[in-house]
């Protein structure tokens, strides 16, 4: 028996020739290594240099003034009253001492720092509401739903009942009706 010859898989029928360059690696051999010559430069003709020009010397400067304010508290300063170290002290004043300006701080009991972190009626009032808001949205959204899914279906075949389009069959009852409709 003999076993029929099966064609080639891979045919170059129909396949299109591109010319492209060979590869050609570089031939690196140390042995055969020809190394250029360094290039001799001329001896250029010896002129003397001339000296480097001295800077011009500048007049002598004076001393940095020494910044003297009289203003005391000094701008940007912080406002007598204001609390500093996480609302443990609170900026008393401002004093002149040895010619430079000093901050005086005063130090806050703990019944006056409690007193201050207690938010106020106001902020507890719109951080109240506002969670309850979203508490009552995160949970009526199911019921909405429930309640403006149908509507908004009436109301879709309505429009398409208006503009002449038969509502495809949704349930398997109805679509089954509509098969057999189409049969007869």
């Amino acid at each position: 028996m003999s076993v029929p010859k099966a064609p080639p898989v891979t045919v170059n029928i129909g396949v299109p020739i591109i010319d492209m360059p060979a590869f050609d690696p570089m031939d690196y051999r140390p042995d055969k290594l020809t190394v250029d010559p360094e290039p001799v430069l001329p001896n250029p003709p010896s002129t003397p240099t001339p000296p480097a020009p001295t800077p011009p010397t500048l007049p002598p400067t004076k001393a940095a003034a020494v910044d003297v304010d009289p203003r005391c508290p000094p701008l940007r300063a912080k406002e007598v009253g204001t609390l500093v170290q996480n609302g443990s002290k609170r900026i008393a004043g401002y004093e002149i001492q040895d010619g430079k300006c000093v901050v005086l701080y005063e130090e806050i009991k703990l019944p006056e720092q409690v007193i201050a972190a207690i938010p106020s009626l106001p902020q507890v009032t719109t951080v109240g509401v506002t969670a309850a808001v979203g508490v009552t949205a995160g949970l009526a959204t199911p019921l909405l739903l429930k309640a403006v899914k149908p509507a908004v279906k009436k109301i879709a075949k309505k429009i398409q009942g208006l503009l002449g389009r038969k509502a495809k069959p949704v349930s398997v009852f109805e679509r089954r009706q509509a098969q057999r409709l189409a049969r007869k």
